[in-house]
């Protein structure tokens, strides 16, 4: 049977693309898209839109992709010690961590030299950590490296996720 069907034959109707499947018209359909109420024809001028699947090693910020970085945290002096170095004209906005304390110290995320956090008082193998947040714990302002703040010379270990925005 031919590949095509007409609509109210009796009545001159028109004529519409199928694909005959054992006497079954299946409709043929031209693939067109737009906003409601217009529809462009899709053609090599006018490809279809299509939106990229984000790819698992990146979230999304305002529309921009970033790529999750991660940085050990192995820190024994008092004082600041650096986890991420500044990065020019560039925020850097912690997603989690966890740390973990060899001995009584208190520990104090840092912007340079000033507090982004409490100071977190732990004892010999206590710590603590802040589960995944992609609105971010708290950040940096930009170009200011990210420090981690001991009250004493005790050693501090864990590790945390960071996006530079």
């Amino acid at each position: 049977m031919a590949d095509t069907f007409v609509a109210n034959p009796g009545v001159g109707g028109n004529t519409f693309a199928s694909d005959d499947i054992g006497s079954v018209h299946y409709p043929r359909h031209k693939a067109t898209w737009g906003a409601d109420g217009s529809a462009t024809d899709v053609s090599v001028a006018a490809p279809m839109p299509v939106q990229s699947v984000q790819e698992t090693s990146s979230i999304s910020a305002s529309g921009t992709l970033l790529t999750p970085k991660f940085a050990v945290i192995s820190a024994s002096a008092s004082g600041d010690n650096v986890l991420v170095a500044s990065v020019a004209s560039k925020k850097i906005r912690v997603l989690s961590y966890v740390i973990m304390a060899e001995g009584t110290v208190a520990v104090t995320f840092r912007q340079g030299t000033t507090a982004i956090t409490g100071a977190f008082p732990l004892v010999i193998n206590t710590g603590i950590s802040a589960a995944f947040n992609p609105l971010g714990h708290f950040e940096t302002p930009v170009t200011t490296a990210l420090n981690l703040n001991l009250s004493a010379a005790i050693g501090v270990r864990g590790h945390l996720t960071y996006v530079e925005v």
